[in-house]
C-alpha cells in the first residue's frame, strides 16, 4: 500500500468521527420546542375567550345565581363518583406505565 499524505490521514480520521446525517437527539429537541410554542400560543389565543367568559359569567351572577346553585346542589354527588373515578383511572394508567417498564 502507498504512504498517506498528511492531508490524506487527517481526512480518514476525520471521516471515521462524522456527524451522522440525522441526529435523533437534536430532531427530538427541535420538535419538543416546536411543541412547547405551539402549546403556549394556544394558551395565548384561548386566554381572551376565558376572560370574556369569566366577565360574563361575573355579569350574569344576579339572574342565573338562584338556578345554579340549586342545580349544584343535585349534582354534587355525581360529580364526586366522576372524579374520583378519574383519580382511579390516573392511578392506574400510572401503574400499568411503572410496570411496562
Amino acid at each position: 500500500m502507498a504512504e498517506l499524505t498528511p492531508d490524506q490521514k487527517l481526512a480518514a480520521l476525520f471521516a471515521a468521527h462524522a456527524a451522522p446525517a440525522r441526529d435523533p437527539a437534536f430532531c427530538a429537541g427541535v420538535a419538543q420546542r416546536i411543541a412547547r410554542r405551539r402549546a403556549w400560543a394556544r394558551v395565548g389565543a384561548a386566554a381572551p375567550w376565558a376572560g370574556v367568559a369569566g366577565l360574563l359569567s361575573w355579569a350574569l351572577q344576579p339572574v342565573l345565581g338562584p338556578s345554579v346553585a340549586a342545580l349544584a346542589d343535585s349534582l354534587v354527588l355525581p360529580a364526586a363518583i366522576l372524579g374520583g373515578t378519574g383519580v382511579l383511572v390516573l392511578a392506574s394508567l400510572a401503574g400499568v406505565r411503572r410496570l411496562a417498564r
